[in-house]
């Protein structure tokens, strides 16, 4: 058998991106069980790397760097939240290959097939993608923040029989 052993560093940081309270060295020598030596040589590495931020000078209190994320985005359905980041990740890899399907679309960013036809349905009612020669098309990421507001269903399926007739749609 292997034996695999964690080193300080790794030790720190697996730490840090679990804890969401103030801590302090002596805090993360009882959890870690690293040496208060080991960790105050660290710690400026730490706060460098920002991975961590002192909140208080006398005694030294810490806190994991941006331990509240705010999720920016719009309910759809179901309980769906639609994130700008994910959707410009999206037209990303849309704009880097010549997507005809939606399982190709899920197997280029790594998610489910629910999930891409979701996103493309949300970004084709806003005029930010589109359907041209059943290829996935960015028309323009200006609508993107507006992700989620409007969602028309089947717009997929209007795009694929616009494309069937050779036709696509005129855009405002």
């Amino acid at each position: 058998m292997i034996e695999v052993r964690m080193t300080d560093k790794e030790l720190i940081l697996n730490f840090v991106s679990q804890y969401d309270r103030p801590f302090n060295t002596e805090s993360i020598a009882q959890m870690t069980n690293v040496s208060r030596e080991a960790i105050e040589m660290l710690l400026p590495e730490l706060l460098q790397s920002q991975a961590i931020k002192q909140i208080e000078d006398s005694p030294p209190i810490y806190v994991r760097a941006n331990r509240y994320q705010a999720r920016i985005g719009y309910q759809h359905y179901k309980g769906w939240t639609f994130s700008i980041a994910d959707a410009h990740r999206l037209l990303d890899i849309l704009e880097q290959g010549r997507y005809k399907s939606i399982r190709e679309i899920a197997q280029a960013i790594g998610k489910s097939r629910q999930w891409v036809y979701i996103y493309l349905e949300a970004l084709a009612s806003i005029e930010v993608i589109d359907l041209r020669s059943f290829i996935y098309m960015v028309i323009s990421r200006q609508n993107v923040p507006k992700i989620g507001r409007k969602v028309q269903k089947g717009i997929l399926g209007q795009l694929r029989s616009l494309n069937r007739i050779g036709c696509y749609r005129l855009l405002s």
